[in-house]
């Protein structure tokens, strides 16, 4: 229940023995600021006087807040009350979820929004600011792309439903407006033929110039879909014969965490899979249970993500894919995880297919399917029955 906006009270006056009424008004928390003198000396003056104050946004209080005061803590973990309400209540939230927002927050949010009196923020300039951002230069110079502008609306969008829901506002400014239309790059997967290329035994030397290591991470990838962060995540511990558990994910900034939306999930890999993973290990230098597979520097961080990279992409290049067309076929580690995805779908249940990928949602199952014309030849038949 909201509170009062202030608390008046009277003092006696060294002057003919009258009373002036002192006002203290409440800040954003429920708190008395300092008490201040209205100068009246009744007190429906000053009750007048002490709104007048309040109508004019001259004291802080919750409900003429600005933004920039309501943004104060906003992303900063350990600090934000509503990252730290998801936190107690179970929700999945990262930190690098976190300090992604923040980084929105603090390069296109709060500079439009901080003296904007929370109240005062309305449809109409919500609208105006995301028309400005479609304008707006980032970091690589180039216009700021649909999808940033959207990830900042979304970011907005937080902020006000939160602050509804704390009683600072009635309804949320920004819930009708609507997200820009992203012209997405959708990613793709390589062939069969391809793959079969990329995996030829007899050819890793030429591809992978004898590293086994950057073979076996990405055999790994395409045979089980796991993401990036999980394949480096990856200790002996983990390893069982013919499966593995995906327990934890690795992020380049904060090292070990739960995989991504808390998808821990066992893994079966073929013979094939097993036997590198097997060989990998025996030549390890690391051999304690916490140690990872794929080392870099020591057997307590892992190979890093841009040196996974550079390889793939040298491999790519070994069976005739150019840099250029990598590029536009937008083809990287991730796109392992559409492979997967594709090579399973209608082989074997969607459920269980979410269960091995850790996705969460049919929606999801869709977005990484990707079908050959090949995969349509039932259709095709159909046709030619009425189309000879």
């Amino acid at each position: 229940m909201a509170h009062r906006a202030f608390n008046l009270y009277k003092r006696p006056t060294t002057k003919n023995g009258k009373y002036i009424y002192y006002v203290q008004f409440y800040d954003e928390y429920g708190n008395r600021l300092t008490a201040r003198s209205t100068g009246q000396t009744s007190k429906a003056a000053a009750e007048n006087w002490s709104y007048e104050q309040l109508r004019k946004g001259i004291i802080a209080t919750d409900k003429n807040i600005t933004f920039g005061r309501f943004a104060k803590t906003w992303w900063i973990w350990d600090k934000c009350q509503y990252v730290n309400g998801r936190r107690a209540r179970g929700a999945s939230i990262s930190r690098a979820y976190v300090d992604s927002m923040k980084r929105l927050l603090d390069l296109h949010i709060l500079p439009h929004f901080k003296d904007n009196k929370l109240q005062k923020i309305n449809s109409r300039i919500v609208e105006t600011w995301v028309m400005t951002l479609r304008g707006k230069s980032g970091r690589n110079g180039n216009a700021l792309s649909h999808t940033t502008v959207n990830h900042c609306l979304t970011c907005l969008k937080i902020m006000l439903k939160e602050a509804v829901r704390l009683e600072y506002l009635n309804k949320s400014p920004a819930t009708s407006i609507i997200q820009l239309k992203e012209d997405q790059k959708g990613k793709s997967i390589l062939s069969i033929d391809e793959v079969k290329k990329l995996f030829n035994e007899d050819n890793i030397d030429q591809i992978w110039k004898e590293d086994i290591r950057h073979y076996t991470i990405n055999l790994l990838g395409a045979s089980t879909g796991m993401r990036m962060g999980e394949v480096q995540a990856l200790q002996l511990k983990n390893i069982k014969d013919d499966y593995v558990s995906v327990v934890l994910n690795w992020d380049r900034k904060y090292g070990l965490k739960m995989p991504k939306r808390n998808s821990i999930r066992d893994i079966p890999i073929p013979s094939k899979t097993s036997v590198y993973i097997r060989e990998l290990i025996s030549i390890s230098p690391y051999k304690e249970p916490d140690d990872f597979i794929f080392f870099g520097n020591n057997g307590k961080t892992p190979i890093r993500n841009e040196i996974i990279l550079k390889e793939l992409y040298k491999a790519f290049e070994q069976i005739g894919i150019s840099p250029e067309e990598r590029e536009r076929r937008n083809i990287t580690f991730h796109s392992w995880r559409h492979f997967y995805n594709s090579i399973m779908r209608g082989k074997i249940h969607d459920a269980k297919l979410r269960r091995l990928t850790g996705h969460k949602t049919l929606e999801m199952t869709e977005h990484y399917t990707h079908f050959d014309i090949k995969d349509f030849s039932d259709v095709l038949a159909i046709q030619e029955g009425y189309f000879p």
